[in-house]
């Protein structure tokens, strides 16, 4: 199984064509939600928000030859998953393999730790593996009005 060296969200994930060179451009830890007093969104609230995960895999001796399958879930505390990318399929040709997964929309439904899960199965295994999560807050701030 693939080693992963990084796991991170970031708002925006840019790939410099002519050096494949990625740029993560402000690491998520804590996304504030400002709502009207006493208002409490749904379970299932999702916010209009683009922004990136990024995960670097490092091939290990016994990778050769094999294919394997890639997907992010976004969980809540309780470990429902609330969002999850399509599953990726890569080969480990080269010593490295990076995925970039954009995402458009942020559940909010849920006050407290998300965990971003990077998740891994080897192509035709019935079952995932959860190789690491990174954490990301939801911070349900009360709405402030500006003063005229």
């Amino acid at each position: 199984m693939p080693k992963l060296l990084l796991l991170a969200a970031c708002e925006k994930a840019i790939v410099e064509q002519q050096t494949n060179a990625v740029s993560m451009i402000s690491l998520l830890q804590d996304v504030d939600v400002q709502l009207t007093p006493g208002a409490t969104p749904p379970r299932e609230a999702i916010i209009p928000m683009a922004w990136a995960v990024v995960s670097i895999f490092q091939r290990q001796p016994d990778d050769g030859g094999k294919s394997f399958e890639h997907q992010t879930i976004v969980a809540n505390s309780a470990g429902r998953a609330l969002l999850q990318t399509a599953t990726s399929l890569f080969d480990l040709r080269a010593e490295f393999h990076r995925i970039v997964n954009h995402i458009n929309g942020m559940p909010i439904g849920f006050a407290g730790p998300l965990a971003i899960k990077c998740c891994l199965r080897e192509k035709g295994a019935p079952d995932w593996r959860e190789i690491a999560a990174y954490p990301i807050n939801i911070n349900w701030q009360p709405l402030v009005s500006p003063t005229a």
